[in-house]
This record gives C-alpha cells, sequence and structure tokens, in this order.
C-alpha cells in the first residue's frame, strides 16, 4: 500500500514539473532563408550514484562519447531464410550478435542514448543512431515507415482504423481474483509546496536559452483506509530555448472525463486525498504550454520513504540544431533510393 502512495506523488510531481514551465528569453540563432524542416539530436540517460549528472554545456563532448559508443553496436541481425541444420547455424549467430548487441546497449547508455529527431510537414523522423533504424511518422496520412539502414530495407505500416473481422462471442471470463485497485474508501492530507528560481541566460550549443530550478514537494500525511502516508520531492533543472517546439499533426479524438486537477490524474481505488498548499487548477499553469525546445532537462525525482529508495536522476541534453530546406526535408522524408521491402 505504501508503495501505492509513492507512486501516487510521484506521478503527480511528473505532473506539476511539466506545470512548473518558465518563461523564455533571448532570441534563436537566425535561421536558413526558407526553413522548411527542424532537426536536432538528443541524449537521453538516467544517471545512476555515484555517477554524477552532465552540467548544462556538455552536450558537443557527450554527443562524441554517445557517438562513438553508437559506431560499436552490431547492426541487427538479418533475419533468417535457411531451413534445417542452416537455420540452426543461423540462430546460434544471430543470437550471439544479439547478446553483443545488449552488451553495447548498456554499456552506452551510461553516456546516453543518442536519437536524431526530425519534423517536416507535420511529420516526425526519430534515427536511432546505434541501432541503425529510422521510423516516418506521417500522422495525417495513417502511415509509418520503418527503415533499417544496415540492410538497407523498409516497411510500411498502414495505421488507418479498419473494421474488425466479425468473430464468434468468446465464453464468459472466470471471475477475476487479482485486485488491481483497492476500491476502500480512504482519506488523506496532500501539501503540495513549489518554488522556482531563475538561473538566468546562457548559451547552449550556439542556442540562446533561459535557464530555471524548480523544487516541488508532496507529503500525504493522516492517512486513513486505503490511503497511505508517504513523501516525495521532484527537483527540475531546465534551460528553455525560443525555438518553437515542432508537433506532428494528428486530430486528437474527444476524450470524456477528462480530469480537472492533477490529483484528479492520479488518484485510483477510494483514496481521496485533500489538497493543502496549491489550490485549484490555476496554481500549476497551463499543462500544454511547454511549446519550446528544451536544450537541457534534468529532473531528480526523490522519495522520503525506505519502501522507495534514492529515487533517480534523468538528463536530456540536446544540440546539433538545423533547419532544413525543402529539397533536404523531402528526401529525409522519404523512402531512400536502393531500399528495398521486407
Amino acid at each position: 500500500m505504501k508503495l501505492r502512495a509513492i507512486a501516487l506523488l510521484g506521478a503527480l510531481a511528473a505532473i506539476l514539473a511539466v506545470a512548473h514551465y518558465p518563461g523564455t528569453a533571448g532570441a534563436a540563432p537566425a535561421a536558413h532563408a526558407t526553413p522548411a524542416g527542424l532537426q536536432y539530436d538528443e541524449i537521453l540517460r538516467v544517471v545512476v550514484a555515484p555517477a554524477t549528472a552532465p552540467p548544462p554545456g556538455a552536450f558537443h563532448a557527450d554527443y562524441q562519447q554517445a557517438l562513438a559508443d553508437a559506431g560499436k553496436m552490431p547492426a541487427e541481425p538479418p533475419p533468417s531464410k535457411h531451413r534445417g541444420l542452416g537455420a540452426i547455424v543461423s540462430a546460434i549467430s544471430n543470437a550471439g550478435q544479439e547478446v553483443k548487441r545488449a552488451g553495447a546497449e548498456v554499456a552506452s547508455f551510461a553516456n546516453g542514448h543518442l536519437t536524431r529527431v526530425a519534423y517536416y510537414k507535420g511529420w516526425m523522423r526519430t534515427d536511432d543512431i546505434g541501432a541503425q533504424t529510422a521510423t516516418i511518422d506521417k500522422c495525417d496520412a495513417h502511415q509509418v515507415i520503418e527503415l533499417n539502414l544496415a540492410r538497407k530495407t523498409y516497411r510500411i505500416e498502414d495505421t488507418n482504423p479498419t473494421e474488425a473481422a466479425p468473430c464468434d462471442t468468446p465464453a464468459p471470463a472466470g471471475p477475476q481474483h487479482a485486485q488491481v485497485e483497492n476500491e476502500a474508501p480512504g482519506t488523506a492530507n496532500l501539501t503540495v509546496s513549489a518554488k522556482s528560481t531563475s538561473l538566468g541566460r546562457a548559451t547552449l550549443d550556439g542556442i540562446a536559452t533561459t535557464g530555471s530550478n524548480s523544487v516541488t514537494e508532496m507529503a500525504m500525511t493522516n492517512a486513513t483506509g486505503s490511503c497511505t502516508n508517504g513523501d516525495f520531492k521532484v527537483e527540475t533543472t531546465r534551460y528553455v530555448s525560443t525555438i518553437r517546439q515542432p508537433r506532428r499533426f494528428c486530430p486528437l479524438p474527444k476524450v470524456r472525463g477528462v480530469a480537472s486537477t492533477p490529483v484528479d490524474v492520479v488518484v485510483r481505488g477510494g483514496c481521496k486525498p485533500a489538497m493543502h498548499g496549491v489550490a485549484g487548477t490555476g496554481a500549476y499553469g497551463s499543462l500544454g504550454s511547454n511549446d519550446r525546445i528544451d536544450m537541457y532537462l534534468k529532473m531528480a525525482m526523490i522519495a522520503g520513504t525506505p519502501q522507495a529508495q534514492g529515487g533517480y536522476v534523468s538528463v536530456m541534453q540536446r544540440g546539433n540544431v538545423t533547419w532544413l530546406t525543402r529539397d533536404a526535408s523531402e528526401k529525409l522524408f522519404s523512402i531512400p533510393a536502393g531500399f528495398t521491402k521486407e
């Protein structure tokens, strides 16, 4: 039950970390004459003690290390087309490659997982540098293109919803013994405090940014019933550019029962804590206001109970921001010449 309380507080911490979005200042560097697309590299890591998080401004050195680690990762083995003894030999060979790949992934994750992201016409392309694969998401066209850059192959997935084929009515399922949520009533006092400090302006990998540090603390006390006492803290350091974050274009379905407060988002079962310290939804800011590209984002989540020892630190670094011409974008979002269909 205590783990459930920590999960509740942790989810609320993540929401608040997004909500406390700092204002931006400064100017982004001049783009090309008529930019049509945008591309940048991203390094994502989870820092585990005794390792320390990289500071803002370390992208270039970390990028070179992540790139070197990606070069050591073997490409995905091709699917086996052999039969009989040949299939066994091929499977053993592929298994060996997978073991090497798993070891390389573990080693490279210590220095960060490197991806390249590009946007064009509401489309999104994500390259996994180490795996030598790319995914092109054309949401409005209901199409996802998977590229294997090492094998020079591709496959296209149609994401357009289709009518399900008629099928026989399944037999009634037996009684479900697993209890996912505790529906028993419960109450608690959930106290939230937050503060934010400006870190001033900084230029990261040639991009003007504004930094801030925010700390949000939560504590659930006087718990009864299905609620459990616990406390949690999240500290976020971020440097935000003035570059607008492109979005995939895809109409969102209307959703009924949208939560009106962060508590409504995370509360499950019968536990109904009473909010203190931060009143109403306005104090959280606009959850959709994060429309600028973060060049650096460090989030440390620290649990104050023995059941969730230590917490964790995640760090995201971005750099190599490039504005793309229309011709370059069209080429990047098309199937390369010489690729064959899987």
